[in-house]
């Protein structure tokens, strides 16, 4: 299994672009997942839908939005 380095290194070779730093999309894809497991979330704490697989997914986005504020300080 590639590291996340080894997996950007690649992707970056085979698309033929360039990238400095980045903790950008990494930063921002963690920031789309919290918002899109917060809208399930609030479904679910609204009793739109009522799979109890979602009951722990306000804290999942606490965990997302810490490890993103991680990258970035």
């Amino acid at each position: 299994m590639p590291t996340r380095n080894e997996f950007v290194q690649r992707y970056l070779e085979l698309s033929g672009r360039t990238c400095a730093d980045f903790t950008f999309y990494e930063v921002f894809g963690l920031f789309r997942l919290a918002v899109i497991i917060q809208q399930i979330w609030a479904r679910y704490r609204v009793g739109q839908t009522t799979n109890p697989a979602f009951a722990g997914f306000g804290e999942a986005v606490n965990t997302l939005i810490n490890r993103a504020e991680g990258k970035i300080k």
